[in-house]
């Protein structure tokens, strides 16, 4: 069972997403959940669900970076019928991941995830 997560864990994107319909998560290399929140339409944390279905992607992202010999990965934007999910990487193989309504553009995404892996790594670094 993970730990509950400290308010300033909780909210530690809150100022990289703003009003924007996006929600943001670090996850560890093992898809816990370390920072941020999911919240779904029941108003429940569904953070550890949603890292348990992400865990390993970073590994399979850098393997295939590798495989195709086209350098290091730095963000993977994915369009569904729900919404857009974006991920890239924090430090220590973590990974941040951004789930934005498809109303949010693309470039506001690619923003606001920017900003989000810079508070991770700062967080993450004990300097946020």
């Amino acid at each position: 069972m993970t730990q509950p997560k400290s308010e300033t864990a909780r909210t530690l994107f809150a100022t990289a997403i703003g009003d924007a319909e996006q929600t943001a998560l670090l996850l560890d290399s093992s898809g816990g959940p370390l920072a941020g929140s999911y919240i779904d339409q029941r108003g429940r944390d569904i953070s550890g669900e949603i890292g348990a279905a992400l865990s390993g992607v970073s590994t399979e992202v850098t393997r295939s970076m590798r495989l195709l010999s086209i350098g290091r990965w730095t963000a993977v934007v994915v369009e569904t019928d729900a919404a857009t999910i974006a991920l890239a990487p924090a430090a220590d193989d973590a990974v941040v991941l951004l789930a934005s309504s498809l109303t949010v553009p693309l470039g506001l995404v690619r923003r606001v995830l920017s900003r989000s892996v810079a508070l991770a790594i700062n967080w993450m670094r004990g300097r946020a």
